[in-house]
């Protein structure tokens, strides 16, 4: 790991809050590569991506819930115990957090420990020893500076959490598509790839937000992640260029 990017190492990582890596505006995340394969426009000038609002998503706070423990008990709320209650807690902090409902908290904790004991793969242990929330950022051949932050990834293996109302695989592969989910997983594969080296799978891990809150795994074949990088390049240059020509003279 390299503290400073200023030091201009091809790839490092960063253990650091979401806030400091969406304030990095110096490289480029998937999402504004995704954005721009949708619209063709490239950005005038970098801008920061909005944190999550105080209504937070089911799926930011079983992300926080799982991925990052200390997170939840540092920003969420709830009157059943799960994080810490108002009485414990300067009123200025209480209302600073984001207020959670007892079923919310239901769902959140049936949805974690659905994850956590999948009959078939091991994700729990996968969730507990595998990095979590790191930051990767790195520069390739061309000069592009870019950045990622996958969910979980071990030494052959990165786990992508989503939070879905159907995880049958006809009915995500709709979210996927609509999301550019793909895209993103092969920006996260080149980022381990960079860091960690070897040839990483790259799985989904959907959990439905309804009882029996129902887990699947999607895994992306080699194959199409290979394609998917393609694609990404040819993104990333045309990116390039169009930021070039926005900022010449």
């Amino acid at each position: 790991m390299h503290p400073d990017p200023s030091s201009g190492p091809a790839c490092f990582s960063r253990r650091e809050p979401l806030a400091a890596y969406l304030e990095q505006l110096d490289y480029v995340s998937s999402s504004v590569l995704r954005r721009f394969a949708r619209t063709g426009v490239a950005p005038a000038a970098p801008s920061p991506v909005p944190p999550v609002p105080k209504e937070a998503t089911l799926g930011d706070a079983l992300h926080a819930l799982l991925l990052e423990p200390e997170r939840f008990e540092d920003e969420f709320l709830s009157a059943d115990g799960s994080a810490p209650r108002a009485s414990c807690l300067p009123e200025d902090e209480v209302m600073n957090r984001t207020w959670l409902s007892d079923a919310t908290c239901k769902a959140l904790r049936g949805m974690r420990d659905a994850v956590l004991r999948h009959p078939l793969l091991p994700l729990g242990r996968w969730f507990d020893s595998g990095e979590k929330e790191l930051s990767i950022y790195w520069t390739d051949d061309g000069g592009g500076r870019w950045k990622g932050r996958p969910d979980c990834f071990c030494e052959d293996v990165i786990l992508e959490l989503k939070t879905t109302a159907d995880a049958r695989a006809s009915r995500f592969a709709k979210s996927r598509q609509r999301f550019g989910y793909d895209l993103q997983a092969a920006h996260y594969v080149d980022a381990v790839r960079r860091l960690a080296g070897g040839y990483p799978r790259f799985l989904y891990v959907a959990v439905e937000s309804t009882r029996p809150h129902t887990v699947w795994v999607h895994e992306l074949p080699a194959e199409e992640i290979e394609r998917l990088r393609g694609e990404l390049d040819d993104i990333k240059r045309r990116f390039r260029a169009g930021t070039a020509a926005i900022c010449s003279p």
